[in-house]
């Protein structure tokens, strides 16, 4: 069922009955000997640049199954980004941002993102790394080191700039660049895509599709993977946002909790929420991420290593990464 369809049933439901009304007041039957009443007006999304497919709302119980029929599927990332921070002011004598850049790039590079592979050894969790691409070609022996312990490593602009502030040229021409670098330095090209901020251009789908990536991140039209037809005819995947409830930036940044203890009853709460509705409704996602540099500060790791032993006990969940989401979806529901 197209987006647009879907949609559209919701949005002109009370105008197709007001058109009812009125042309059974003219003595005109509404439903012509059918018994329902037609929708001409194509609805709010019909301007949406591409078709997309998806398992409809109420097939769900039905159709999607996880492997060992896990009620809840798990995929998780951590960052790598290096805080190139530029500072706004024109006048300024100094341009770099140097406060941020040790912030945000040195801290997580040189110290953070060590703990979180501590971590995830330590919990036995094979995850997407996040990184943009020149933190990959200044950092090669971190990311060879990742994908050597079976994590995955994603594309991301080179210097954290979105290609949405790019002409499809030039937006091809960065991907392009950073599928080669991430290439070059682990031996392995990248298969997944996403913008700082999940954001994306009407023709980053067909691009991607078109340099052989299998998914993108960022859209938020759905819960479960979908997929987009693009004009080369290959279907791109569309793996879910980084849900801003199951963060440490939300987490600790947006909601302001300073007590590892207050972090980790928030974050139970929401996994056992997904968990019950993947019992009820249908087997679900659950997207989890760790920004190194936020939140495996000393006073956090505690946090970090409570909540991935709460949720990893949990013996009928399934945790991977992005692209093993990806491959099955592709696997079951697009390809069959």
């Amino acid at each position: 069922m197209r987006r647009r369809h879907f949609f559209s049933l919701f949005s002109l439901a009370g105008a197709s009955l007001a058109a009812a009304g009125s042309l059974q007041a003219q003595g005109t039957p509404a439903t012509a000997g059918t018994g329902k009443s037609e929708i001409q007006d194509p609805g709010p999304w019909s301007d949406w640049p591409w078709e997309e497919v998806r398992i409809p709302y109420r097939e769900r119980k039905a159709r999607v199954k996880w492997p060992n029929n896990s009620p809840l599927w798990v995929y998780m990332y951590i960052t790598g980004e290096w805080g190139r921070l530029f500072l706004n002011d024109p006048k300024g004598l100094y341009k770099r941002d140097l406060r941020g850049e040790s912030e945000g790039g040195q801290y997580e590079l040189e110290v953070a993102i060590y703990r979180a592979i501590n971590l995830l050894d330590k919990h036995g969790l094979k995850v997407s790394v996040a990184p943009y691409a020149g933190t990959v070609e200044h950092y090669p022996d971190l990311f060879r080191e990742l994908v050597k312990r079976g994590h995955e490593i994603q594309a991301r602009p080179y210097s954290g700039i979105s290609t949405t502030r790019m002409t499809p040229t030039e937006e091809r021409a960065e991907i392009k660049k950073i599928t080669a670098v991430i290439e070059k330095v682990t031996g392995k090209r990248p298969m997944g895509f996403d913008n700082p901020g999940g954001v994306c251009t009407d023709q980053t789908p067909h691009i991607l599709a078109e340099e052989g990536y299998l998914y993108m991140c960022g859209l938020k039209g759905d819960d479960l993977p979908y997929g987009i037809k693009t004009r080369s005819g290959k279907t791109l995947l569309v793996i879910g946002s980084r849900h801003t409830t199951t963060n440490d930036n939300a987490i600790f940044e947006g909601r302001g909790m300073r007590s590892p203890s207050m972090a980790f009853e928030y974050m139970k709460d929401i996994f056992d929420c997904y968990y019950k509705l993947g019992v009820q409704e249908f087997p679900g996602t659950l997207n989890y991420g760790i920004h190194p540099k936020n939140g495996l500060l000393p006073e956090r790791v505690i946090y970090q290593d409570r909540i991935l032993g709460y949720m990893t006990s949990q013996k009928d969940v399934r945790f991977t990464n992005y692209l093993e989401l990806a491959e099955y979806w592709q696997k079951t529901y697009i390809n069959a």
